[in-house]
């Protein structure tokens, strides 16, 4: 939305709410709630996940999927943890990630290996190889 859109919407709410007010005042509420309504659209829902962290079994990471590779088959990005939850010694905690809703992700799981997973009203959902691929195509 441009900001021409916004006012538009600004004038059509403040137009809706009650007369008694001054055309001012209904404006700015109307202004905020246009702004509101933008922002509620652009920022994605988002999820924090944990991934079990146990060095002995391999390096445990969460790469979001951004399309095809010519020679991996999926291109991929690594996402930073937002926050690790790991023993004193760091042999054994927790890695959390923040995932978006409606995205793709691989997710690499020390002892178990690695599995595709989404994120579809607010809940993870593990998926197979083969709908990631029909995804990115």
């Amino acid at each position: 939305m441009n900001k021409k859109e916004i006012m538009t919407r600004a004038h059509q709410i403040a137009r809706n709410m009650p007369v008694t007010l001054n055309y001012r005042v209904r404006l700015s509420a109307g202004l905020r709630q246009a702004w509101a309504e933008v922002k509620a659209q652009a920022t994605p829902q988002t999820v924090l996940y944990a991934v079990n962290h146990q060095p002995s079994g391999g390096k445990e990471w969460v790469a979001l999927i951004t399309g095809r590779h010519p020679k991996f088959k999926l291109g991929r990005k690594f996402l930073a943890p937002v926050r690790r939850d790991w023993s004193y010694s760091g042999k054994t905690g927790r890695t959390i990630f923040e995932l978006e809703e409606g995205q793709v992700y691989e997710v690499n799981v020390p002892w178990k290996g690695r599995k595709f997973i989404t994120v579809q009203s607010g809940k993870v959902v593990e998926i197979t190889a083969e709908e990631v691929l029909k995804v990115v195509a």
